[in-house]
């Protein structure tokens, strides 16, 4: 927007108002005058949002009395703008389109006004009107995607990518965005782009690749609902929850009795809306138990939700009723015994976690959870949970996890020197292993080596920003050294 408090933009405009009013065309010139001497004086006043709003106020007193000067209402808008009052700059842009005096940076500016009014749908058919005049603009396409992405339109947004990238073919964040909005409506169209962007930027690949083996795979069966419902899951696997939720709304939409895609629906809800202060369960989760009274799925988000709003009784219920419908799922048992704990039973949470070892006896994974287990609670550490640990080390002797897990059962016990020797262990098979830095910290820190595990913790802070990891890695290095 030109400054319209330049004193040569100001003469300009005022220029031609006063010679009609001294040739005495213009209809009440003392009311026009005093409007535009005012306007004129607030304009002077650099850098006052209230400043704009009287001016704009004055100017457009001015315009009522000289109807052949409409384009006095887009200035009277832009200034309304400028001093955010937005109501009135929508009024006065409107006024001039009505007298076809609006120029193509005034409809952008419309579009500004109603986006600062809250008024989105309106903003994006403005900065639309905008785009049909003015051709392709990268600034108006940015506007219409990130109001489109509020309006959750997402036909509407990938169109605006798809304009976006065939201006800028070699941004590779572009045509990631691309192919994550295409995985929620049409899967397949989405893995070109998703398999470019990995190409213009290797850093991408990882989670690309995540898509497009899912949809691969998902797109055998032949069934659409059942490919943008596991689109959805790989979306939400690598964090993009309200993708993933539009994904799975589009599955039930292609199929309406399908209970799971209506569960993770709610599970993405969660993800993306605030449930605490209303702790009733998402209604996309209700209508999947309705459709499918024993889903796996359905039950065990529900049961999900209940324990994330500490409300156990009820977790349980849910867990008792989909283990007693999947009694040889060893997952199952897990998330019973953690709910189990939770409420407080641990020794029912030991025996659902013994349960789990018991159904896969093979399994790393489920020695470690049990020790895990034990671990936190310190319950039946020495008689149950070490020797879990050991277990997993046995079937898993290079495995990270598992060396960390029986370096923590071992630093509980008191056993410093054989905790490091695990957790050393653990950081040759992976040096990025962030729970075993922090651990190898404390015991640095308890062997009275404290520069030792700053340094540890300093490291799992800068491999891992963000993360509950480096949190806690924070909360070390504020409760040691303060």
């Amino acid at each position: 927007m030109r400054n319209l408090t330049d004193p040569g933009i100001i003469a300009r405009l005022l220029l031609p108002l006063i010679v009609l009013i001294f040739s005495g065309i213009v209809p009440r010139p003392h009311v026009v005058t005093q409007a535009l001497q005012q306007a004129h004086l607030e304009l002077l006043e650099e850098g006052s949002s209230q400043a704009a709003s009287r001016a704009a106020r004055a100017l457009a007193q001015a315009a009522e009395h000289i109807p052949w000067r409409a384009d006095l209402w887009e200035q009277a808008g832009q200034l309304a703008l400028k001093g955010g009052d937005f109501q009135a700059a929508i009024s006065y842009f409107e006024r001039a389109a009505a007298q076809k005096a609006l120029s193509p940076g005034g409809q952008v500016s419309l579009g500004d006004a109603y986006a600062g009014s809250g008024d989105q749908a309106a903003a994006a058919r403005a900065w639309q009107q905008a785009l049909q005049v003015q051709g392709p603009s990268e600034m108006l396409l940015s506007k219409l995607l990130e109001t489109h992405r509020t309006l959750g339109d997402y036909p509407a947004a990938i169109a605006d990518l798809q304009a976006l990238t065939s201006l800028r073919p070699a941004d590779a964040a572009l045509r990631y965005q691309l192919g994550l909005s295409l995985a929620t409506q049409q899967p397949a169209a989405a893995l070109a782009h998703l398999a470019q962007a990995a190409e213009l930027d290797p850093s991408l690949k990882a989670k690309a690749q995540v898509l497009v083996d899912r949809i691969r795979t998902a797109s055998l069966s032949g069934d659409p609902a059942q490919t943008l419902f596991e689109s959805g899951r790989a979306l939400a696997s690598i964090d993009e929850w309200k993708l993933a939720g539009e994904a799975f709304r589009q599955a039930t939409v292609s199929r309406p009795d399908f209970a799971d895609a209506w569960a993770f629906w709610g599970e993405a809800r969660q993800h993306v809306e605030d449930f605490s202060l209303n702790p009733v369960p998402p209604l996309e989760l209700e209508k999947a138990l309705s459709l499918d009274p024993a889903s796996l799925s359905a039950n065990t988000l529900m049961a999900l939700f209940y324990q994330r709003h500490a409300r156990f009784d009820q977790a349980l219920e849910y867990l008792r009723k989909v283990t007693s419908l999947y009694p040889k799922n060893p997952a199952l048992q897990v998330e019973l015994g953690e709910a189990l704990a939770l409420g407080g039973d641990l020794e029912a949470a030991l025996q659902a976690y013994q349960q789990a070892v018991a159904l896969a006896p093979q399994d790393p994974a489920y020695h470690r959870q049990l020790a895990g287990f034990c671990i936190r609670y310190e319950y039946h550490l020495s008689e149950v949970g070490l020797a879990a640990a050991r277990q997993a080390v046995l079937l898993d002797p290079q495995g990270p996890d598992s060396l960390d897990v029986l370096g923590q059962a071992l630093f509980i016990m008191g056993d410093l020197a054989s905790a490091e020797r695990f957790y050393l262990r653990a950081l040759e098979a992976q040096p990025k292993h962030t729970s075993a830095l922090l651990h190898l910290g404390l015991v640095h820190m308890l062997q009275g080596e404290p520069q030792r595990a700053r340094q540890e913790w300093n490291l799992v802070i800068s491999l891992a920003p963000g993360t509950a990891a480096a949190q806690q890695a924070q909360r070390l290095i504020n409760n040691y050294f303060p």
